[in-house]
């Protein structure tokens, strides 16, 4: 049985190679005008990495658990993450 550290890095490592393998247009189609592209959803689990991060620091500082929103939309807007090419999202 694999340990978690290496289950994760498995995990990493084949998820890399199957989302690098979607072409850079495929990345781009939107299913609808209301809904990301894939591009986009990785875009946002970016933002929504950071921001999380910055929760879980915060909180081992305060008495109580206090979770700041933030306007996702207008994160995956302002980073242009449509416009940015796929491979670079994917290393990120």
């Amino acid at each position: 049985m694999q340990s978690t550290g290496a289950l994760l890095k498995t995990v990493l490592t084949e998820s890399r190679a199957k989302l690098l393998a979607i072409p850079e247009k495929e990345s781009e189609k939107k299913p609808a005008p209301d809904k990301w592209s894939a591009k986009e959803i990785i875009g946002h689990l970016v933002d929504s990495a950071s921001n999380n991060h910055q929760r879980f620091v915060r909180t081992s500082f305060q008495d109580h658990m206090v979770f700041e929103g933030y306007a996702q939309d207008g994160w995956v807007e302002l980073q242009a993450y449509q416009s940015t090419k796929w491979e670079d999202l994917i290393e990120l």
